[in-house]
């Protein structure tokens, strides 16, 4: 089982980069391009950030084993 302290420690990188990717996609999007050439920017990040989030997922389960 995770302990608390790293859950959380996991927990507050996801937000970190979700953070980065609100401020990228805030300062990337306008009416007239939506997201420019930066579209598989932000796709990456999200994959990276839903990596992350099935990880800590992974590490809730009952079995989990920290190695």
């Amino acid at each position: 089982m995770i302990s608390k302290k790293n859950l959380m420690k996991d927990l507050k990188f996801c937000k970190e980069l979700m953070d980065r990717l609100v401020d990228m996609a805030d300062s990337l999007y306008c009416d007239e391009h939506p997201w420019g050439s930066n579209y598989t920017t932000i796709q990456s990040d999200i994959i990276r950030l839903r990596r992350e989030l099935n990880n800590v997922n992974h590490k809730l389960d009952w079995q989990y084993q920290d190695k």
